[in-house]
């Protein structure tokens, strides 16, 4: 009878959901007196550390009267995961036993920490020990992938020889490609992991490189990047053939390549093929924002009410960006207000600067810069250059003393708090159109001032646009 309820408790503390039903679980083990049975505390102590319950883990792990080497690997993740970089070393130097997973804690550890100098001589001690595995190759080369160390990557990546990398080490190497913003880079990988499945199909070997839906996903980002849609439309096909169910992550990579190719059709099409319970907010977000993006404000909109619609998935901060900046490249100034008059009291999103640059520019796109301007003047806190510039830019368009008033205002503002901004240099643009020279020069000579006391715009990145920095001014 005992033993069932053992094996049963350890089904059951593997399938636990949450801390209270594991605690639960563990008094009821005392209960029935299994407190020393060294598969169930292990067990247990699993599930602590994967949940990254360091306090209950320790403590159970001090407690047992026996301890196993999966019992110390399990101890040894959960001081890596919780930074604990010295304690986990002390207990890896008095282990008894070690296993590859006990190398692979230990240097994923001190990659987490940032600490590569002490990851790579424990990873050649695990070599020279001939306790590593492919999963230790993967962990040292994603702790360099992750500092940006491409180069460092690449000469443990190739000292592995043909054989010995999975997909895990090739998606590991495109991912920190793309990260350090090589996507050209992540191509050719791509290219050279398909080449080597394709080989290995025709010569049908048993066990060979599958690529993932992450594999496809990170491909088709690096595409996007570089502009290449034939051949992430060719790996879509590709996809699709071999009957590949796109996950999430895959389905948003390919809504924002297809978005930003202009072919929102397809884009809704990849969406629409997503069943409703699988769509996440990072799937509303990027169809929302990629509508926008091609024009289709209302059909925008419309997107944002569907997803609300059924309660499951909660509009952020990012989704009124999103859709904000819709209705103003479309002019749809009702919908506009009545979304941003809705975020904190229907949503609670409490808006932010970029949610009020979004609105002032959708109302001076309307002609409405005085209602913009009254906008700006009431926003809590201080407005920054971004929303300031909107009105600076906008209404210096109206040829009116009222217009030039309102950007000389926003220009003022500006130079207060960031003259380094570019914005300021609107100003000069709208007395020009005046042919106003003399104030012209003017404002000149102040950003000249500003520059040379090193707060002027001579910072700001030439051709970088408002909307990269997520904001709606163009």
């Amino acid at each position: 009878m005992l033993s069932h309820a053992r094996a049963a408790l350890v089904r059951a503390i593997a399938a636990s959901g949450s801390c209270r039903e594991a605690q639960a679980l563990h008094s009821l083990a005392w209960k029935l007196g299994l407190a020393s049975d060294v598969v169930l505390t292990t067990a247990l102590l699993a599930r602590y550390a994967r949940r990254g319950l360091l306090a209950p883990a320790q403590r159970l792990f001090d407690e047992m009267p026996r301890r196993d080497v999966v019992a110390f690997n399990a101890m040894l993740a959960a001081l890596g995961a919780a930074g604990r970089v010295a304690d986990a070393r002390a207990l890896f130097e008095r282990m008894p036993d070690r296993t590859p997973a006990s190398w692979n804690a230990m240097v994923t550890c001190y990659c987490r920490a940032g600490d590569l100098g002490s990851a790579r001589l424990l990873f050649e001690a695990s070599l020279r020990a001939g306790s590593s595995s492919v999963v230790s190759w993967n962990a040292m080369i994603d702790g360099y992938c992750k500092a940006g160390r491409m180069d460092s990557a690449r000469e443990l990546f190739d000292r592995m020889g043909p054989t010995l990398p999975d997909v895990v080490t090739w998606n590991t190497m495109m991912a920190g490609y793309l990260h350090r913003g090589e996507p050209a880079a992540t191509i050719a990988m791509f290219h050279q992991l398909m080449h080597i499945h394709h080989h290995q199909q025709q010569q049908q070997q048993e066990h060979r490189l599958r690529p993932t839906t992450v594999t496809m996903a990170t491909a088709v980002t690096a595409c996007t990047q570089v502009g290449d849609f034939a051949l992430g439309r060719q790996i879509h096909l590709q996809i699709q053939q071999q009957g590949t169910r796109a996950d999430a992550v895959l389905s948003n990579a390919l809504m924002d390549m297809y978005f930003k190719s202009g072919r929102a059709d397809l884009a809704l099409d990849v969406f629409r093929a997503i069943p409703p319970y699988r769509r996440n907010l990072f799937c509303w977000n990027t169809a929302i924002a990629g509508l926008g993006m091609n024009g289709r404000g209302e059909d925008a909109v419309a997107a944002f009410h569907d997803m609300v619609g059924d309660g499951e998935v909660k509009p952020d901060a990012v989704t009124f960006v999103a859709v904000l900046s819709a209705c103003s490249h479309s002019g749809l100034v009702a919908a506009g207000r009545d979304l941003f008059a809705d975020m904190l009291p229907v949503y609670g999103v409490p808006p932010r600067a970029e949610h009020y640059g979004c609105v002032a520019d959708l109302l001076c796109r309307a002609g409405r810069a005085d209602e913009a301007a009254r906008l700006v003047r009431a926003m809590p806190g201080r407005p920054n250059a971004k929303v300031l510039g909107s009105l600076l830019l906008d209404a210096g368009v109206r040829q009116e003393g009222g217009g030039v008033r309102m950007s000389e205002w926003a220009a003022r503002r500006i130079s207060e708090m960031d003259v380094g901004d570019g914005a300021a240099y609107g100003l000069s643009n709208v007395y020009a159109s005046l042919q106003r020279w003399d104030r012209v020069e003017e404002h000149r000579r102040e950003v000249s001032a500003a520059v040379r006391r090193g707060k002027g715009p001579c910072c700001k990145q030439p051709g970088r646009a408002c909307y990269d920095q997520g904001f709606c001014t163009s």
